[in-house]
């Protein structure tokens, strides 16, 4: 079933099928609110297309916006604010002049007992200011559980632990915003090969609304790059509103918490222009920067001035403060920018740049003067009251409320960004791919590999015998593995949110065996490899692999319903051709992937797939399983997106799969490990030396 409309300017359904949309709205920031009547315990996926019948056939293009979105009740609502971890990326609203809207339901849980959550932390009309730790509590009698948590309908960053999700409130305007969280169980660990074709079914929860007021003296935090990168060219435009005339203080802070530039100003707004040049204009390098302002009332007038008459009262309009990389100046020779103000006088003036591309600008006054003449000119003045403040939750604003809370006199906010990016990144901190088979066929199954033994006539070929099986020459089947995109779905949003430029996703057919074979396996392409499959190993020898107890992954091919063996030994993984394609680092997500007594074997055979220009080597020295969470934690840990230092590749290896793993309850011990040469194991993404030294190899026990 699905239903859809169009956004203009105004909403108009164009088609509807048993599915309603009941309402579209546009948030301050120019989101779109979207709601519809849905049915209990039902999936949406929620599609959109920027014009119609696109194709050649009059049909149009549609792409999917959101997935795997549950119900909440009988009228559901989610909020679009752009898809930026899609390949190309969806943009914003705002910036487009119009979208199509389609939704699909994707049917109901097919889970026998649903999970419950609830959000424990804040209550109903909690007023919060800077940090706030969203504290969710979810359970399930089922395999898996995973959790999101959403604010006014748009998802935020995931929990570095899985159950404290921390946003920054000064992001948002204030008022009164919507907090949920939703749930998602398994009822089953999708299997290792040869257990047989299990069925795996899902469910969902979400919680009770709990509205929360966010009172800031410093609020709207915005930035025109997510992530920073001077070397691209780009100036970072740093936004901020106050909710009465600041002294503010600008620290911009790296990965590594050094404070590398600082500017001051005043007003009750700030617009700063970086242009990525550390205090005294030293250079900076390309990476992730933290943005945190502070601000104290000064206590001075909140008057403007815009020319004309002189009136007594007017509405609440904040005062620009305007500052580029060189510094705030109050000259009236500083560079002149466009300012805008509304014919009501509600708003204004202020940098014609805080308002969105594409708002109708009808209403607006628009004129062109320096921050300084801004202050100068005298004849119309407007008062400003104070703590009269936008809401991007489209709910009521505090100016509605006849009695909201006093923002507070002096604010430092919390590191900023944190929420999730309203604009594409650019992608040049590194690149990595990443190639995943889900196993949704059920007529594929595979014979354990040949193990190369001459055949004298008359004699039948040999094969190897894998752990899963009792015989040497049997037919394994190939469970199937959904959560795997999930887990590359996570992964790959976090490296782009860390700038970092997916060359590949190879999902499924996509994969050949031929891919991973040899010194052109794809993944010698990218600076980091992250691969998930089905993996076994070798209990007796491989002639094939120079005598030794190998490891294998089986890789299908559904076009022509079949499936192939590709060896550990089969890959030579490494490559220092450029900067932008030299493999340093590789995940294997497979079942036993690094099992020790295959690694020993292996490297005392000389077939290891480890050569001198790979790094680390990471894997499973036990049955592991998939995780929702896993990679992305991961990626975030590396990336330094959790606010700590970014964390060596190896510790944070086993530290996300212990958060992961932590949260269910799996059949037996877990372990991970990691291979590669000595001086590598302290590597971090920012930091790392040659290959050299002797290789070495780790196994740590992540669950129990």
């Amino acid at each position: 079933m699905v239903s859809a409309l169009g956004w203009a300017l105004a909403t108009t359904t164009f088609a509807q099928t048993n599915l309603q949309f009941t309402a579209a709205t546009s948030t301050d920031e120019q989101a779109i609110r979207l709601s519809w009547a849905s049915q209990s315990n039902h999936v949406y996926q929620i599609q959109c297309a920027n014009a119609l019948a696109t194709n050649a056939d009059g049909s149009t293009a549609w792409f999917t916006l959101y997935d795997d979105y549950p119900s909440q009740g009988t009228n559901t609502f989610w909020l679009d604010s752009g898809n930026y971890y899609k390949n190309p990326p969806i943009l914003h609203p705002k910036n487009m002049p119009m979208r199509f809207y389609r939704i699909l339901d994707e049917g109901s849980d097919t889970t026998s007992d649903e999970p419950t959550i609830s959000i424990v932390s804040p209550t109903n009309g909690f007023v919060a200011s800077g940090s706030l730790t969203v504290s969710v509590a979810a359970s399930t009698d089922q395999a898996t559980l995973a959790t999101k948590l959403y604010v006014d309908g748009q998802e935020m960053q995931m929990s570095d632990d899985g159950s404290n999700y921390v946003i920054n409130t000064c992001e948002w305007g204030n008022g009164i915003h919507t907090l949920f969280a939703t749930a998602k169980c398994t009822s089953d660990f999708e299997g290792p090969m040869g257990v047989g074709l299990q069925s795996v079914a899902v469910g969902h929860a979400v919680s009770s609304y709990v509205p929360v007021t966010f009172n800031n003296l410093i609020s709207r935090i915005s930035f025109s790059e997510p992530l920073f990168n001077p070397d691209a060219g780009q100036t970072q435009q740093v936004s901020a509103v106050f909710a009465a005339n600041s002294d503010w203080n600008l620290n911009i802070v790296d990965a590594f918490s050094n404070v590398v530039f600082t500017t001051t100003g005043s007003g009750t707004t700030m617009q700063y222009y970086w242009d990525g040049n550390g205090n005294g204009e030293t250079s900076l390098p390309a990476g992730i920067y933290y943005y945190y302002i502070s601000a104290q009332a000064n206590g001075e007038s909140s008057d403007i001035v815009i020319g004309g008459s002189s009136v007594s009262d007017g509405g609440t309009v904040p005062s620009p403060s305007f500052a580029r990389s060189s510094g705030a100046s109050s000259d009236s020779s500083s560079p002149t920018e466009l300012w805008a103000v509304p014919a009501d006088l509600s708003d204004g003036p202020v940098p014609l740049a805080l308002y969105p591309p594409g708002v109708d600008t009808n209403d607006l006054t628009i004129f062109q003067a320096s921050p300084a003449e801004i202050q100068s000119l005298r004849p119309l003045v407007v008062h400003v009251k104070p703590n009269v403040a936008m809401n991007s939750g489209s709910t009521f604003s505090a100016e509605d409320t006849g009695g909201a809370p006093s923002a507070p006199a002096s604010q430092s906010a919390p590191p900023a960004p944190n929420r999730p990016p309203s604009t594409p990144a650019v992608k040049i901190a590194g690149t990595f791919g990443i190639a995943y088979q889900r196993c949704l066929s059920t007529n594929i199954s595979i014979v354990t590999p040949l193990n190369g033994f001459p055949v004298l006539p008359g004699q039948q070929a040999q094969h190897v015998k894998l752990n899963t099986n009792t015989m040497a020459n049997v037919t394994l089947t190939m469970p199937a593995e959904p959560m795997f995109e999930d887990m590359a779905n996570t992964f790959v949003a976090q490296m782009e949110n860390g700038g970092w430029s997916p060359s590949f996703v190879k999902v499924d057919d996509d994969l050949r065996a031929s891919d991973l074979q040899g010194s052109g396996n794809v993944f010698n392409q990218v600076n980091l490899g992250f691969l998930m499959l089905h993996g076994s190993y070798g209990t007796t020898i491989d002639y094939n692999a120079n005598q030794t107890l190998d490891i294998y992954f089986a890789v299908e091919n559904r076009a022509n319903n079949n499936a192939s063996w590709v060896r550990l030994s089969d890959m030579s993984l490494g490559s220092a051709n450029s900067a932008t394609n030299s493999l340093r680092w590789m995940v294997i997500f497979a079942c036993n992937s690094l099992r020790q007594a295959n690694y020993n074997s292996m490297n005392n055979g000389g077939t290891l797939p480890i050569n001198n220009k790979l790094h680390l080597l990471f894997g499973g020295n036990s049955l592991i399983y998939p995780n929702e969470n896993i990679a992305g934690l991961w990626a975030r840990a590396i990336l330094g997106l959790s606010f700590i230092y970014p964390q060596q590749l190896r510790s944070a290896w086993y530290d996300s799969a212990r958060t992961s793993y932590g949260i269910g309850t799996y059949p037996n011990t877990i372990k991970l490990a990691t291979a590669g040469w000595t001086d590598n194991f302290n590597d971090t993404l920012q930091s790392t030396n040659g290959t050299s030294g002797d290789l070495q190899y780790e196994s740590v026990q992540v669950y129990p």
